[in-house]
């Protein structure tokens, strides 16, 4: 199984039919493969208000959403908090990256009816990123005999933030939605640098980087 770190998002019309909808961005923690969802949303105004009449098209970046939405029920299943109002979902995109997802995709896109967050019980996550440690510790150790004599090789020092289970789910007995334990921006809308691709990183680089978006 795979798991997907949400990057950004953008908003637009799609299809022969220029159907609105709202597109999130994700990309693969073990590959980093970049891979979308898109989900329909509404793109104009609801009502007349100051800022513009009703049917005028939104601010860019914003977007509206019914409560029968599969973005609705994506964000439900999340555990975050919901926005006061339905039309302000844009102002806390930024807290999916605080969530690892996972579901079915094809030609780098996401099934929106598969797309869930990752839940994984306390002994998977162990034995994933122990699998995953031990085989870079291997690969560490065959660069470093093949290493010319006298040439010392040295890596910074990376702090490890780790991973904890989202308590807020109800799911304790069946597994566990996989959260960060450090504090994460809200920058919705604005993709995260990529500097090394996940693959090629050992467990407490990813863990750095993933916790410093």
């Amino acid at each position: 199984m795979d798991a997907f770190e949400y990057i950004g998002y953008s908003t637009g019309h799609y299809g022969k039919s220029r159907s609105a909808g709202v597109t999130l961005q994700f990309v693969s923690v073990l590959s980093g493969q970049s891979v979308y969802a898109v989900f329909n949303a509404d793109l104009t105004r609801q009502r007349n208000t100051a800022a513009g009449k009703a049917g005028a098209l939104l601010p860019k970046g914003q977007f509206r959403i019914g409560k029968r939405s599969h973005f609705y029920k994506f964000w439900l299943s999340t555990g975050l908090q919901m926005p006061d109002r339905l039309q302000r979902f844009y102002k806390c995109m930024g807290k999916l990256s605080s969530v690892l997802t996972t579901g079915a995709v094809s030609n780098d896109r996401f099934d929106v009816h598969t797309l869930q967050p990752l839940t994984l019980s306390a002994a998977e996550v162990s034995r994933s990123f122990s699998g995953h440690k031990e085989g870079t510790i291997r690969a560490q150790a065959g660069h470093k005999e093949g290493t010319t004599s006298g040439h010392k090789e040295t890596a910074p020092a990376h702090e490890s933030c780790g991973l904890q289970p989202n308590q807020t789910t109800g799911v304790s007995n069946h597994g566990n939605k996989v959260i960060r334990m450090c504090g994460n921006k809200d920058t919705p809308n604005t993709p995260s640098p990529t500097h090394r691709p996940p693959h090629e990183q050992s467990v407490d680089e990813w863990l750095e980087a993933y916790s410093s978006n």
